[in-house]
């Protein structure tokens, strides 16, 4: 069976959406090795938010890193997974992922990207803050919206650090240049698309680099009301329910705090 690992870092702001996403990756995971794929994550963040999402209990690896650059989380994240140095079983392929994402597993199942291909999406939903919203958005970039399959071969000659080191922002857009950097034309990225809700972001108030609105504001995008109704055709009940209590919450408080 290939093995694939998602790699997860998690802004210590964002636990309650985090653990909800952690628990539906669990889920994906499974699906995938049921359908003969192997797979698992590996969650980074500090002490403090991993001992309040328990990504062991999970079947998740964990690693301790401060908050300063996501770039280093996601560099931990994957060497951890690829490099025989740390890893006895590493990961054949390896997936950056959100804290706040979901994603239908049969995006990842076979065929797989060959060793010299980077696989991406250019398809991704996302909710608004208030979860009131959802929109189908095109992301017409070579890199598509930042979530691939990258091949453990591809990032070898990097030393499986694939991302600059100091960055807070741009991490995908990083790792795709870098790789591009070493390997030149040599390398190939193709995208697969299975439906518009293939990936899901969730967008909450705060911690978050990009808003609903400025992402939407500049990509096509196709708007559409009520979510949890809307994802129901792709996503399991229990999860979509759990997280259609978390943003009720959060406007509950919000309108508390108001």
């Amino acid at each position: 069976m290939p093995r694939l690992w998602f790699c997860v870092p998690v802004h210590h702001e964002r636990v309650p959406l985090a653990a909800i996403c952690l628990r539906q990756l669990q889920r994906t995971c499974d699906n995938l090795s049921l359908a003969g794929v192997e797979a698992t994550a590996v969650i980074v963040s500090d002490r403090k938010t991993l001992d309040a999402l328990d990504p062991l209990a999970l079947g998740f690896a964990e690693i301790e890193r401060d908050n300063q650059f996501v770039s280093r989380r996601y560099n931990d994240a994957i060497q951890l997974a690829c490099d025989l140095s740390f890893n006895d079983s590493p990961a054949d392929f390896v997936v950056p992922f959100g804290s706040d994402d979901w994603a239908d597993h049969r995006i990842f199942l076979e065929p797989l990207p060959d060793p010299d291909t980077i696989q991406g999406f250019q398809w991704v939903s996302l909710v608004s803050e208030d979860g009131s919203e959802i929109s189908a958005t095109h992301w017409a970039s070579e890199g598509g919206c930042g979530i691939r399959i990258i091949p453990r071969q591809l990032l070898e000659s990097l030393g499986y650090r694939p991302c600059d080191e100091d960055r807070r922002d741009g991490c995908d857009t990083s790792i795709l240049f870098n790789l591009k950097r070493v390997h030149g034309e040599a390398m190939k990225v193709k995208h697969f698309h299975l439906h518009d809700r293939q990936i899901v972001d969730w967008k909450s108030p705060g911690a978050q680099l990009h808003s609903y609105r400025d992402v939407t504001a500049i990509r096509r995008s196709e708007a559409v009301p009520d979510p949890f109704a809307v994802l129901a055709e792709f996503y399991p009940a229990e999860a979509l329910e759990e997280m259609q209590r978390h943003y009720e919450f959060s406007r509950e408080n919000a309108g508390v705090a108001a």
